[in-house]
């Protein structure tokens, strides 16, 4: 489509409207449409937060000019929605998630405050290799102030994508946690 699109301008994006959503619950698309500075941050280096954004929430993502088109059914839409919304928030300061709980797509685990910087990486490599091995996306959250973990000396790192995909996020995460701090998962129980 972006190919067609630099060939022929508005081929595509010439109909859409602004934030349509064809409304059907089976398989439907979803446009939205971003500002120049925001693109750039929701392609990511070599289109992988594109990718990343698309295997965590199980919608096709692509980017046509500034025009956003994530299909697929209406649950996947939502999620493709309120990820790339996730993702500008970061940029503005702390992400909330309000409901986190209730979620089916959200496993959560407390980081200790001295292994933040460890499990992130330089400039988020860590993260964004482990996102890119199993599919996810992560985060650390701030989930007005419920549930703080061990008396507040831990953050929340927000594990979003399929089931299969949190559960290995979550081992790596607790694994690299292991490392920096032995026993803090495997120690008394």
């Amino acid at each position: 489509m972006a190919a067609v699109e630099t060939k022929v301008p508005n081929y595509f994006t010439g109909d859409s409207k602004p934030d349509e959503d064809d409304d059907q619950d089976e398989w439907g698309t979803k446009t939205l449409v971003l500002k120049p500075d925001e693109l750039s941050y929701a392609l990511g280096k070599k289109g992988m937060t594109r990718k990343k954004l698309a295997k965590s929430s199980g919608c096709i993502v692509e980017y046509v000019g500034y025009t956003v088109f994530m299909s697929g059914t209406r649950e996947e839409r939502t999620r493709a929605k309120e990820y790339l919304d996730w993702l500008f928030d970061q940029l503005k300061g702390p992400v909330y998630v309000d409901g986190w709980e209730e979620r089916d797509d959200c496993t959560c685990v407390d980081v200790p405050q001295d292994c933040v910087g460890y499990v992130t990486g330089a400039r988020r490599a860590t993260l964004g290799k482990i996102e890119e091995e199993w599919g996810t996306l992560m985060f650390f959250a701030d989930f007005r102030g419920r549930g703080s973990g061990r008396e507040g000396q831990t953050e929340k790192l927000a594990i979003f994508g399929p089931r299969r995909g949190r559960r290995g996020a979550q081992l790596k995460v607790m694994a690299a946690v292991e490392t920096k701090v032995p026993n803090y998962f495997t120690g008394d129980s």
